[in-house]
Order: structure tokens, then sequence, then C-alpha cells
């Protein structure tokens, strides 16, 4: 393997383990088993969104970089883009400019969690952008991929195992803070959740949602009252 296809997977496998310790595992360790913050569902769908970026630069890293693998990254990415607007329209009063401390995240440098879910998604596609301007025989990479030339190397990147060790342990961090806060199926994940705690008799679980009939407006779509004719 020629150094310029190691420094590409190196770089590959930096982003994982940046993207997963940070915006994911400062989520999970620190703000959630460190202060108490437990995510909304859809935090959680952020969060898992995130962590589904990080697996596919995973496989990018195991397999090479496919076609496949990189459309459904950067599909992914402007997911959670998305995401991170529809929420931040929600909890900062439709408008993140408003955000006058009201939401159910925690601060970090002054913005609530969910603002900084499009920041991160944001510089996913950034940081993608220059992996791949900057990176020397981009198209010889890409056909080896294609043709799996690269399956039994790429396991033996020491910076790619430790991206899986960092992924698997950030992962099962996670699972464990989901269940205590959302609780296991059928248990939905609370719009308003309860602060976290390993106190047992503190965990709060909801399924209430399943008597509800689907709405793609929910609560902008109320019953009509019963009125006189």
């Amino acid at each position: 393997m020629q150094e310029s296809e190691k420094s590409f997977f190196n770089l590959m496998s930096l982003a994982v383990i940046a993207l997963i310790l940070l915006p994911v595992g400062i989520a999970c360790v620190v703000l959630g088993f460190g202060m108490g913050d437990s995510p909304c569902v859809m935090c959680w769908a952020e969060r898992i969104t995130m962590i589904a970026i990080a697996l596919i630069a995973l496989l990018m890293v195991r397999y090479g970089i496919k076609r496949s693998y990189l459309a459904a990254l950067i599909l992914m990415a402007c997911w959670g883009l998305f995401n991170g607007f529809i929420h931040y329209s929600i909890d900062g009063t439709f408008g993140g400019y408003l955000d006058i401390k009201q939401g159910f995240g925690l601060e970090i440098l002054g913005a609530h969690t969910q603002f900084w879910v499009m920041v991160v998604d944001f510089f996913v596609l950034v940081f993608l952008a220059i992996i791949l301007l900057f990176s020397k025989n981009l198209g010889a990479i890409m056909q080896k991929s294609e043709e799996g030339k690269y399956g039994k190397f790429l396991t033996y990147l020491p910076l790619g195992k430790f991206a899986n060790l960092v992924f698997l342990i950030i992962v099962g961090a996670n699972c464990i803070q989901a269940f205590i806060t959302s609780g296991p199926p059928p248990y939905f994940g609370s719009s308003t959740p309860p602060r976290m705690s390993m106190d047992t008799s503190k965990w709060f679980w909801e399924m209430d949602h399943w008597q509800s009939g689907l709405d793609f407006r929910f609560d902008w779509n109320p019953e009509l009252p019963d009125l006189a004719k």
C-alpha cells in the first residue's frame, strides 16, 4: 500500500475518532452520565445520525471509499443538518436567534446542544470535502475500493483499529443511556424527558404514543370540537 493511500485512510480514521469522541462522546459521557442531561426523542435522532455517519466512515476505513459509502455519508450529513434546523427552530421559539435558555439541552459555549448538531453535521461535509480535495491518487483509491482490493490490507492499520474500539465504547455507553432514559421496546423516547439518574425509582418510560394515530402534522392538527349544528 502506498503512503498516499495510508494517509487517506488514517485521515478517515481520525475523522471518525473526532466525531464519535467529541460530539457523541461528550453528549453521552460528560453531559449525560456526568451532568444528568437526558436527550429528548429528537436529540436521539440527531445523535444516532452522527453514529451512522461514523459507522459509514468506518466502512470506508475497512473496505475503501466506494461510491455507495460516499453517497450514504453525504445523505446522512444532510439529514442531520435538516434535523438540527427543525429541532433548533422549535426549541429556539421558532427561530434560533431567539434562544433565551428555554431549550431542554444543556449549553455549550452559551448555545444549547441542538444548535451544535447543525455545526457538527456542517463540518462533517466540510472535512469530507477537505479530505477528498487533498488526497493524492483519489481516483486510484476509489477504483481499488470498488474492486475490493483493500479488504486484506486495511485491517492492519493501527489507527483504524483504534477508531473501531472508540466507536464500540461510545456506542455502548449510548445504549446504556438510551435504556435508562427511554427504556426497551415498545417504550418510546420522550419529548420532555426527566433528568438522567442512576436511581431506578426516577426512571420514566412512556408508551402512550402508541394510542395516537399517525399524523404528519402532529400537534399542529388538533381534533376539532364537537360543535352544535
